[in-house]
């Protein structure tokens, strides 16, 4: 009995997959679909991660507020004065820190004294020059206040570009007037608050000595240290902070240090990828479902054929081995067609969001072999259906 070389069974595979060429190009989409989500998946979630890591609010990396007890302990005061900010600044790694205290009470503030409250959801904050540089404000109009003001007692305040449009204040020259409970301050400077800043966003800020001597009447609550460090030096400045603020008792000082962007990155690249994967992997397994259909429909419509190549000659391996290379060779061209489809898809998103395109080669390179994989394992169950069928029973009945 002849053998079947695997030239063969390879020229049979393609001429059978091109004589229903319609029908295997429905059957490679599948797998298509199926791998380019998941080569998209892990391409867009890696390229994400990168830029979350990357684009990580700076301003939040290098920012430590060190938060004071809210009642005399251990010789430390709820709102100490501006000797604290010194032995910050002389920590290796700060560039500027400054003290900054929250209104306790709900602010009046109002363009005319004795009228109804024109900021309702604002906020007062009293807080030395560099706190306002540690919480990286930026300045539209007028001018800071300085140490000067504060020393003076100077009832001058800045205001947050929100509250200066609900105010109409122009903020210049402390040519306007803006009383808050009752006690005017004039206004030196309009500031735009950091993005997602909450504390500065619609804020009134008043000189730091305000917080010590309350002439409005705010109730201030106790004190922060805002600190901008160098980027790296934010955990090491956070552990040193309490102990060059309160030697014999830094215990009673809480340091909040931002998040280590490389674990942010990884939550979100782990968790991102995990929930699409699985989208991913349902897509592939459907196509694998499609093209296992589509070859156990070739087997039946294909007995007389296999029958009579069975009467010929050909042995059951010969059989099994058509069917599992045409089932490869979907498997292969759906494999490279997805995998240039997920490069695509990644690349279009990512310059879409400007990010990075971060893509892993080994897994680009894999896709074509996965897609072989999977054909082959689709084809396994209907090549073993068609090396079954009895030449004998097919001839007879002539299907």
């Amino acid at each position: 009995m002849p053998r079947t070389s695997a030239a063969d069974l390879l020229v049979q595979a393609f001429l059978a997959l091109f004589g229903r060429r319609f029908r295997t190009l429905l059957t490679m989409v599948g797998i298509s679909v199926g791998l380019a989500a998941a080569l998209a998946t892990l391409g867009i979630t890696a390229s994400a991660a990168g830029a979350v890591s990357d684009q990580f609010d700076a301003l939040k990396a290098t920012r430590v507020t060190v938060k004071y007890p809210s009642e005399p302990v251990a010789g430390i005061r709820p709102r100490p004065d501006g000797g604290d900010t010194q032995r910050v600044r002389g920590l290796n790694g700060v560039r500027t820190a400054g003290l900054v205290s929250k209104a306790g009470e709900q602010p009046v503030v109002s363009r005319l004294s004795g009228t109804s409250n024109d900021l309702p959801e604002g906020t007062v904050l009293a807080a030395q020059p560099d706190a306002l540089a540690a919480m990286s404000a930026e300045l539209t109009q007028g001018r800071w206040f300085d140490t000067g003001h504060d020393a003076r007692r100077e009832r001058v305040a800045l205001i947050d570009t929100a509250a200066a449009s609900r105010l109409t204040v122009d903020g210049g020259a402390g040519n306007s007037v803006i009383h808050v409970n009752g006690v005017a301050f004039s206004v030196l400077g309009v500031f735009r608050a950091p993005s997602g800043d909450t504390n500065l966003t619609g804020s009134v800020v008043v000189p730091y000595w305000a917080a010590l001597q309350d002439p409005a009447g705010l109730g201030f609550a106790s004190a922060e240290m805002i600190i901008r460090t160098d980027l790296g030096a934010a955990d090491q400045i956070g552990a040193e902070a309490p102990f060059a603020l309160a030697p014999g008792a830094p215990d009673k000082l809480v340091a909040l240090v931002p998040p280590d962007p490389r674990s942010l990155r990884q939550g979100v690249e782990s968790q991102t990828r995990a929930l699409f994967l699985g989208l991913a992997a349902v897509s592939l397994g459907v196509g694998a479902l499609g093209v296992s259909n589509t070859a156990y429909v070739s087997v039946l419509e294909r007995r007389s054929e296999i029958g009579l190549r069975r009467a010929l000659g050909a042995s059951r391996r010969a059989v099994a081995g058509q069917f599992c290379i045409e089932s490869g060779l979907v498997g292969l061209a759906g494999g490279v067609v997805g995998t240039v489809l997920g490069i695509q898809i990644t690349a279009v998103t990512c310059l879409a969001k400007d990010w990075l395109v971060v893509l892993d080669p080994a897994l680009t390179s894999a896709g074509p072999l996965v897609g072989l994989v999977v054909g082959l394992a689709a084809g396994l169950y209907p090549a073993l259906a068609a090396a079954r069928i009895l030449p004998a029973e097919t001839l007879r009945t002539g299907v």
